[in-house]
């Protein structure tokens, strides 16, 4: 990783131990994954992981965002947006199996994490998010899983679903692609804490503090006996699971407006498939103004 580079990795020394930051620095992108971002992060990953001085990662983003996704304009790491517009089925096996493969790294990783969340929270993000064993959330974070209202069958966001949130919560936002805010998620549970946006990194940086006063291997054993709850409940199982019947939902023919959202990839690029998906994520959100409680409405 280079300095200054897609992402940044501080490490952060204290008389109990080392707390890591691993932050998404592509602000002006809304820290979209392209392909040398991604190959930093998971380089990140396994530093943190392999680390014995590191006690406690955060995960976090530059800037208004969190992270908005993966970079559909790079062909690098996009699973639909190829320069000849088609990706074979093993490709793209090949990409999502890494990307299983760097979630359940940062979920098995023998120390907690926590995600340290503002702005949108989508797609790849999302997944990060997920895979932490806690969530700080500004009050302006959106969790964000529109795909779904367009017609897109992401299985793989499910399983984190059904164990992250109330079943009934889960199974309205899978049918309907409804997103759900930091105010809301900390109701549900979702998020450990919702704080002002400017208050956020100290937050974070006050809970991971608090993690350190546990020694070691404390921390560890803690955490193994809840993921080895979650593990005899399938979750390690029903992941890789989700992720090929996207695989195999991604050969399939889509719905007209799906198609036509990646018809705009393929002719326009990345950048206008982006546009496009914001433009009607954006009117979905209007319509959820409707059921919402208003003091939770941060869009």
């Amino acid at each position: 990783m280079r300095e200054n580079g897609p992402v940044i990795y501080e490490k952060i020394n204290t008389e109990k131990g080392s707390i890591v930051k691993i932050l998404l620095n592509r602000p002006d992108h809304g820290n979209r994954i392209d392909g040398e971002m991604w190959h930093d992060f998971m380089e990140a990953v396994d530093l943190a992981a392999a680390d014995r001085e590191v006690r406690v990662v955060i995960f976090g983003g530059v800037g208004e965002d969190f992270c908005c996704g993966f970079d559909t304009g790079d062909p690098s790491v996009s699973l639909n947006a190829n320069e000849d517009g088609v990706v074979s089925f093993a490709d793209r096996r090949e990409n999502t199996w890494e990307e299983v493969d760097t979630w359940l790294k940062i979920y098995n990783m023998r120390k907690p994490t926590i995600c340290m969340a503002q702005g949108t929270v989508l797609g790849g993000g999302w997944l990060i998010a997920m895979s932490c064993d806690c969530i700080c959330a500004a009050d302006n974070a959106v969790f964000d899983n529109t795909e779904y209202a367009m017609n897109m069958s992401y299985t793989l966001y499910l399983p984190w679903d059904a164990w992250k949130l109330p079943m009934n919560i889960a199974k309205e936002k899978a049918f309907t692609g409804y997103t759900i805010t930091a105010p809301e998620g900390y109701r549900f549970g979702l998020c450990n804490r919702c704080v002002p946006v400017e208050e956020l990194d100290e937050c974070t940086m006050t809970l991971a503090r608090r993690m350190l006063k546990l020694s070691p291997y404390t921390l560890t054993m803690h955490k193994e006996m809840y993921k080895m709850a979650h593990d005899m409940q399938g979750i390690q199982q029903i992941i890789p699971f989700s992720k090929e019947i996207f695989n195999v939902s991604m050969q399939l023919p889509g719905t007209p407006e799906n198609e036509a959202l990646w018809e705009i990839a393929k002719t326009q690029g990345g950048a206008a498939m982006d546009a496009e998906f914001t433009r009607q994520a954006r009117a979905l959100r209007e319509e959820e103004r409707a059921f919402r409680d208003p003091k939770e409405i941060n869009f």
